[in-house]
């Protein structure tokens, strides 16, 4: 019980997670049924004689060690953890009264012969106490565990955000830089082409949005299309002007009230541009398109599928993925006023992004 107190002090959680916790916690279970074995087989074997008392001990430690991992594995998990406190009481008392009146039907009968005898308000009293003292360490273990893996989870997303944070700030200063010479670059128009100047302009857009605007929850739909304009444009500068990429819809004025979270619709579009395999297989076409219907937004991006298999090698894809699409939209707009779709049917792949306005 001292360990298992000493186990909720910040002093010890803290060395105890700079070594291995779970063989601490083993130790304690190990301990535990050590001793609490021996007190059972000396109980019955001072008040029963062979093989009756063999009888009782088996029943006893199996007997014990069921409410034991019951309450440990399945109430303190399920039920102490989650706060659902009256279940956990509930199912508490359920299981020690379940379980102590099978074993006062059972034992008086065993431990009834030759040659000792044991008086039924010892016995019962032994085994109200061997099981309440079972599911009252095995709830402190499970208790103490939970605690040891949130303190230890705590410890590990401290080190995985100080790393994100140094990271993050590597990556900025560089764009920081790029970014003010392309806009110096494109000040100077007169002394280059009109070609060059709008995929300076284009890439600046690009580099001006993923410093700036994704540190923001929310962006408005003109500027996340202004993106995937601008990466549309770097993108047939390098084919040539040759891809077939279509845009569905016009540039209106709601579009810059209604916002999303920022890189939704442009990762939408950025896996279109990898999966078409576009610039690879002259066959390949992507088309965009935007409309508003009952007071619904839907954004469906529309692609081939390669019949090769191939997908984009000239297109490193950094987008955040469709399920960290879903994470963000379920947080920033609410699992209620979204619905993400996607489906590939034949030669054709298409994912669509309905919001509730």
């Amino acid at each position: 019980m001292l360990i298992l107190r000493l186990s909720f002090e910040k002093k010890i959680i803290e060395s105890v997670l700079k070594k291995d916790w779970p063989l601490l916690l083993w130790v304690q279970h190990i301990l535990f049924w050590i001793i609490f074995a021996f007190v059972n087989i000396y109980f019955y074997i001072s008040f029963a004689g062979f093989p009756y008392n063999l009888y009782c001990i088996i029943i006893a430690l199996i007997s014990n060690a069921a409410v034991y991992y019951i309450s440990f594995n399945k109430l303190v998990p399920e039920f102490y953890i989650t706060r659902n406190y009256a279940q956990y009481i509930l199912y508490t008392i359920l299981i020690f009264v379940v379980f102590s009146l099978t074993r006062i039907l059972v034992e008086p009968g065993l431990i009834a012969g030759p040659p000792a005898k044991i008086e039924q308000g010892l016995l019962f009293i032994f085994i109200y106490t061997s099981h309440g003292i079972c599911i009252l360490v095995s709830s402190l273990l499970g208790i103490s565990k939970h605690k040891f893996m949130i303190e230890n989870d705590l410890v590990v997303l401290e080190r995985i955000k100080k790393e994100a944070d140094m990271n993050l700030l590597k990556s900025k200063v560089n764009p920081h830089f790029l970014l003010n010479t392309l806009n110096n670059i494109y000040a100077i128009g007169d002394n280059i082409n009109e070609l060059q100047s709008q995929s300076v302009l284009n890439l600046s857009q690009l580099l001006q949005y993923t410093i700036y605007e994704t540190d923001h929850k929310r962006i408005s739909i003109s500027k996340e299309l202004q993106m995937i304009r601008a990466l549309t444009g770097l993108y047939q500068l390098k084919h040539g002007h040759m891809l077939d990429i279509s845009f569905g819809f016009t540039e209106e004025e709601w579009m810059d009230d209604v916002e999303i979270p920022p890189a939704v619709c442009l990762t939408l579009y950025e896996n279109a541009l990898k999966h078409s395999a576009i610039g690879n297989d002259p066959s390949a076409w992507i088309k965009v398109n935007i409309v508003i219907e009952n007071d619904r937004w839907l954004f469906t991006v529309s692609n081939s599928i390669s019949l090769s298999d191939e997908i984009n090698v000239h297109y490193e894809y950094k987008g955040i993925g469709l399920s960290l699409i879903r994470q963000l939209m379920n947080i920033e707009i609410g699992a209620d006023n979204y619905s993400l779709q996607t489906e590939a049917t034949g030669e054709i792949y298409q994912a669509e992004l309905i919001l509730k306005l």
